[in-house]
């Protein structure tokens, strides 16, 4: 989900007719400030643990993909893609430290390995999944749609499974 936003938005702006690479460029750098934002708020979120964080930026990265699926407007998608990226930006952090939560110290820099590799495959397989469902459902906003959907969903999910605080969880360790 994270690499959507930067893959998709552009196109996004060319189906509603924006065709100045400057305004694309500039919309974009205005996402990714909703990112910065996103990720600077993990700071102070961090202590509520994932169930609470985890949850938050799913439901911000889907809500703001269901934005821009619908979006008719520029307005509409500078609005959509700041939320994307508020949510993208606390996911990364969320997920990060949730999945090295529970891991002990030795274990944590081949995690971080893992991590980021699991990262950059996204980050090439993310166009290829985008336009495959874009051809499947007739378009790149009905993607952006369902993909905005299935964060939300992921949001529920992960909420109602209610992962461990990482101090209970290191704690436990």
């Amino acid at each position: 989900m994270f690499y959507v936003l930067v893959v998709e938005l552009s196109f996004t702006l060319d189906a509603i007719g924006v065709e100045s690479t400057g305004a694309i460029g500039a919309i974009s750098a205005i996402g990714s400030l909703g990112t910065a934002v996103g990720a600077f708020s993990f700071g102070r979120l961090a202590r509520l643990g994932p169930a609470v964080t985890v949850p938050a930026a799913f439901a911000l990265s889907g809500a703001g993909l269901l934005g821009l699926g619908f979006a008719d407007a520029v307005p509409a998608v500078v609005v959509a893609a700041v939320v994307t990226g508020l949510g993208n930006g606390l996911l990364l952090p969320s997920m990060l430290s949730w999945a090295l939560g529970s891991l002990t110290f030795e274990q944590r820099g081949r995690a971080t390995g893992v991590w980021t590799s699991a990262l950059f495959v996204g980050q090439f397989v993310c166009p290829l999944a985008v336009l495959a469902v874009s051809g499947a459902l007739g378009g790149p906003g009905a993607a952006l749609a369902l993909l905005g959907a299935v964060s939300v969903v992921a949001a529920v999910g992960v909420r109602l499974g209610r992962p461990a605080p990482m101090t209970a969880v290191a704690a436990a360790a």
